[in-house]
C-alpha cells in the first residue's frame, strides 16, 4: 500500500519518519535532487509538473512505502492529480498551532513562515485537513488525522491498515447490509444513533458518564474510531440504566413511517438493548463507524441509485448530512460543540424554538435591564454601553444554541444598532446593517438570517421583513433576537427561534418625549442617540 503523510512545516513528519518500519521517501528532498539542488528557484508551473513527474515515478513502485508531503503553503496548493491518484491512504499529522509557531521561530528551513499568528497557522492547518479529506472523499480513499502519535504508534496504525482496517472498506460493507434490508434503489433514511434517534448518549449512560478524550480537536476520523474502540474494550455497562434512556420523538417521528436505518457508532451491545427496547427495525451498530464511514455509506447508496436523507446530531455526522440529498441537524435544545466551525449551509436544522429569555436564565443582568427601561431616564452612552453589554451576553448564549458560520446579522437601524453590536460581538456571523425606512433589504447569501432589534412591539414589521426574506430565498432559517419583546409579539412569532433579554406587557407608541404618558414613551433610538432633552 501507498501511504501519504501530510502536515505543516515542523509538525514533527521528520522525527516520526525516523522511527518507522515501513519504508519511508522523504518527498521534499526527492524533489530537490529531481530539480538539480533548485526546486525552490522553479516557477510555479515547474514545481507543479516536477510534483507530477515525482508521483508518476512513485505509482511505478510495486512495494509498500510512505511518503512525506504538503498540501499547501499558506495559500499556495502544492497538491496535484497526481498525489490523489498515487496514494491508497492519506494521512495527517496534526500538530497544536502554538507548538508549530515555536518550532518556525527557531527553524532556518521555514524561516518564511516564523511570523506567522497562532490563528493564521491555526486556519492554515484546518484548510489543508478539510481539504485532504474532501480530495480522499472524492476518490473513495481513507484519509486519518493523527495527534499525538508517537513513531510506534503510527506504525502500529499502519499495519493495522495493511491487516484490512478501513473506513471506507467499513463503508462498502454496511452499504451492502442496508442494500440488502432494501434491494431496490428507493427513498432511504439513514438516523444516527446517540442524541439522534434518542435524547442521550447511551454510552455514557452506561458507564457512569465515562469521558474520553480520544475526539479533542474534532477530527472523527477512522483514526480517532480506532482509539475509541481499543479504549472501550474493556469498559464495563450498566445495561440496566438503558431503561432511563428516552427515544426522541421528534426525530422517530420523521422516519417511523419511512424506509429507514438506524447508523450508530455506538456499543454494539449498548444497541443491541436498545433497538429491542424501542423496538427499532434495522440497527448497525460500530465503535469503527467514523464520520468519513457514514459519508462514504451514503455516496456508496447514491451510485446504486438510491436517494438518501440523513440525520444527526455531531460533527461525526456532519459529512453524511452534507453529502445526503437532504440532511437534517438534530440541535434540540443546544448545539453540539464539535460543530462550532462547521458550515452548516444547505443542511435542514431541526431545534427547540422555544422562546429563550436571556432574564430567566441570568441573574446578573439585572442593573442593565434597569438602565434599559423606558422610565430609567438614562440616555446616551450609558445607555449605549448597557444595550452593548446585553446583547453580548445573549450572543454568546446563541452561540450554544445556533451556528453562527453562515449566519447572517441584520441589525435593524437605529434602535438596534449598539445591541446589535453587542450580539455581534458575541455571536458572530456576518454583519448587515439595514435601515427598513430608507434601505432596500440586505442580499443575504447566508443560510441563517437572525433578525437583531432592540425593541420589537406588535411583531407585524418583522413578519414582514420575514416574508421578503423568504420570497428571496424560502429555505432560509430565521431567527429573531431583540432586548425586549412584548408578550402579544412573542405569540405571534412562536414559528421562529427568538432570544430576547426580556419580556413586556407595557405597551406605548414611540415619541421623543422623556417620560411614559398618554399611551406614548421615549424612542429608544431618540434616547439612544441622546436626544431627548
Amino acid at each position: 500500500m501507498r501511504f501519504a503523510l501530510y502536515g505543516l512545516p515542523c509538525a514533527g513528519k521528520t522525527t516520526i519518519f525516523e522511527g518507522l518500519t515501513i519504508p519511508v521517501i522523504h518527498g521534499s528532498m526527492k524533489l530537490n535532487k529531481m530539480a538539480s539542488g533548485r526546486f525552490s528557484d522553479l516557477s510555479d508551473a515547474e514545481k507543479n509538473a516536477l510534483r507530477i513527474r515525482y508521483a508518476e515515478q512513485l505509482k511505478a513502485r510495486t512495494d509498500s512505502f510512505i511518503s512525506d508531503g504538503h498540501y499547501s503553503f499558506l495559500d499556495d496548493v502544492a497538491f496535484t492529480y497526481a498525489d490523489g491518484d498515487l496514494y491508497d491512504v492519506f494521512i495527517y499529522l496534526y500538530c497544536e498551532p502554538e507548538i508549530i509557531r515555536e518550532r518556525l521561530k527557531s527553524s532556518d528551513k521555514n524561516r518564511r513562515f516564523a511570523e506567522l499568528s497562532v490563528e493564521r497557522i491555526r486556519k492554515w492547518q484546518s484548510f489543508e485537513i478539510e481539504s485532504l479529506r474532501t480530495e480522499s472523499h472524492k476518490r473513495n480513499k481513507d484519509f486519518y488525522v493523527v495527534k499525538d502519535i508517537t513513531a510506534e504508534g503510527l506504525q502500529a496504525f499502519i499495519d493495522s491498515i495493511e491487516n484490512g482496517f478501513s473506513s471506507f472498506g467499513l463503508a462498502e460493507d454496511i452499504a451492502n447490509q442496508i442494500m440488502h434490508f432494501y434491494p431496490q434503489p428507493c427513498d432511504i433514511h439513514i438516523c444516527d444513533g446517540d442524541k439522534t434517534i434518542i435524547e442521550q448518549d447511551s454510552f455514557r449512560v452506561c458507564t457512569g458518564g465515562h469521558v474520553t478524550h480520544v475526539f479533542d480537536g474534532n477530527f472523527y476520523t477512522g483514526y480517532q474510531a480506532f482509539q475509541f474502540t481499543k479504549e472501550v474494550e474493556n469498559l464495563s455497562y450498566d445495561i440496566e440504566k438503558l431503561r432511563t434512556v428516552d427515544l426522541n420523538g421528534t426525530i422517530f417521528g420523521m422516519v417511523a413511517d419511512k424506509n429507514h436505518v438506524i447508523l450508530s457508532s455506538g456499543i454494539k451491545m449498548l444497541w443491541k438493548q436498545l433497538s429491542e427496547q424501542f423496538t427499532l427495525k434495522n440497527v448497525i451498530a460500530d465503535t469503527l463507524i467514523s464520520a468519513d464511514t457514514k459519508f462514504f455509506v451514503v455516496k456508496l447508496l447514491q451510485d446504486k441509485g438510491y436517494a438518501v436523507t440523513a440525520y444527526g446530531d455531531g460533527k461525526n455526522d456532519y459529512y453524511m448530512l452534507k453529502q445526503a440529498d437532504k440532511g437534517y441537524l438534530y440541535i434540540g435544545k443546544y448545539l453540539s460543540r464539535s460543530l462550532g466551525d462547521s458550515d452548516l449551509s444547505g443542511i435542514n436544522l431541526v431545534y427547540d424554538i422555544s422562546p429563550y429569555i436571556l432574564a430567566d436564565n441570568n441573574g446578573c443582568i439585572a442593573d442593565d435591564i434597569a438602565i434599559c427601561k423606558s422610565d430609567s431616564g438614562v440616555n446616551g452612552a450609558r445607555l449605549v454601553d448597557a444595550h452593548i453589554r446585553l446583547g453580548r451576553k445573549l450572543g454568546e448564549v446563541m452561540r450554544g444554541f445556533i451556528p453562527n458560520i453562515n449566519a447572517a446579522v441584520i441589525v435593524l437601524e437605529r434602535g438596534g444598532r449598539f445591541f446589535g453590536d453587542g450580539v455581534y460581538t458575541g455571536f458572530g456571523g456576518t454583519f448587515y446593517s439595514y435601515n427598513p425606512k430608507n434601505d432596500e433589504l440586505p442580499a443575504i447569501q447566508q443560510g441563517v438570517a437572525i433578525i437583531v432589534d432592540s425593541v420589537i412591539n406588535a411583531g407585524k414589521s418583522v413578519l414582514g421583513m420575514i416574508d421578503k426574506l423568504k420570497k428571496k430565498d424560502p429555505e432560509i432559517e430565521i431567527v429573531i433576537v431583540c432586548n425586549v419583546i412584548q408578550n402579544d409579539a412573542v405569540d405571534l412569532l412562536q414559528g421562529y427561534k427568538v432570544f430576547a433579554v426580556r419580556t413586556s406587557a407595557n405597551s406605548f407608541v414611540s415619541s421623543r418625549q422623556s417620560t411614559q404618558k398618554s399611551g406614548k414613551g421615549p424612542d429608544t433610538a431618540d434616547r439612544l442617540f441622546n436626544y431627548i432633552d
